[in-house]
């Protein structure tokens, strides 16, 4: 009876996952995922009570990082990734997130974002620092030459104690921040100070714009003058990436994905990390295949379903036993 319960507990889980590949597959970006079962000889109920099998279980769930196609779709700040990599988000708390849905828009601020108002990640073109766009902070860089993407703490600083590089050696103290994309800021000069302001603008409302394949924002209206730069992640560990608040196609960094959840950082088309180019007017589509889920949940519901048969039958000949013995 034990065994009977924890199958149908599996086979739930399953219908879960696939009816989730479903329903993610019109979400550009997102990655089918696939749950794997191990059978198991002792099953435990908690509170110390346990029940000798055999029993199934979900073992473990596993994502497809493959890409998926290219399909154009004429918006110019729709975005893919053709290669490996992830688009770099923030929040106002200085949060990352990561991505490969590329659906952006300008918001009433001119500032770049994603459909849950996340910030979309960006190089300033003369200093090349991940910053927000108004102050200049010197990029943190490895002995290999890989820019370090560290989290952002609010009013704090970083100490070498809590980066390292990509060789886990100590760094000194930095405080790096983010570059939000404003379609109106363009910068041809800076004031030297300690906070170093950008202040020529040289975008309006109405500009024509739209992205190269190395991610530079381009201003067609104003002579093809180049803006900020995509910034683009990688993680050595796909798997190690975890879901976060914002859905399936968002992900955070943990321990398990790159050290201390830091991943490398660079342009599109970086060689030295891997890193894919970008298509503009474009979005990468699901790699879910939605007849092989569909064919996969319907023989997931029959399984349940005469799993369910087979806990009735249980049940019925239990009854009978204890009319028995009334």
């Amino acid at each position: 009876m034990s065994g009977i319960r924890e199958a149908l507990r599996s086979s739930e889980q399953l219908i879960n996952i696939e009816a989730s590949n479903i329903t993610r597959s019109q979400i550009p970006g997102s990655k089918s995922v696939r749950g794997t079962l191990q059978g198991i000889d002792t099953l435990n109920f908690g509170n110390g009570r346990t029940a000798a099998g055999p029993g199934t279980s979900l073992a473990a769930t596993t994502t497809d990082f493959s890409q998926g196609g290219l399909v154009r779709t004429g918006f110019t700040t729709d975005m893919a990734i053709n290669g490996r990599g992830f688009f770099i988000l923030f929040d106002a708390k200085g949060e990352f997130y990561y991505t490969r849905n590329g659906s952006f828009h300008f918001d009433n601020t001119g500032t770049l974002v994603n459909s849950d108002g996340l910030n979309v990640a960006s190089f300033d073109p003369i200093t090349g620092a991940l910053e927000k766009t108004t102050m200049e902070i010197n990029p943190v860089v490895s002995q290999l030459g890989q820019q370090i993407l560290d989290q952002l703490k609010t009013g704090g600083t970083q100490t070498a104690a809590q980066i390292a590089t990509a060789l886990g050696e100590p760094l000194a103290n930095v405080t790096p921040e983010l570059a939000s994309l404003r379609v109106s800021e363009y910068v041809t000069d800076k004031v030297v100070g300690p906070d170093v302001l950008f202040t020529h603008n040289l975008g309006y409302p109405g500009d024509q714009v739209d992205f190269d394949r190395q991610g530079f924002l381009i201003n067609e209206t104003r002579g093809l003058r180049k803006g900020n730069q995509i910034a683009l992640a990688i993680f050595p560990n796909l798997q190690g990436l975890s879901n976060s608040r914002f859905g399936g196609v968002v992900y955070k960094g943990t321990d398990a994905a790159a050290p201390g959840g830091i991943p490398g950082v660079g342009a599109p088309g970086d060689l030295k990390l891997g890193l894919g180019d970008l298509e503009s007017q474009a979005l990468e589509e699901s790699n879910a295949e939605t007849p092989s889920s569909m064919s996969l949940l319907g023989l997931l519901q029959r399984n349940f379903t005469s799993t369910t048969a087979a806990m009735k039958t249980f049940l019925n000949a239990w009854d009978d036993l204890i009319s028995v013995f009334r």
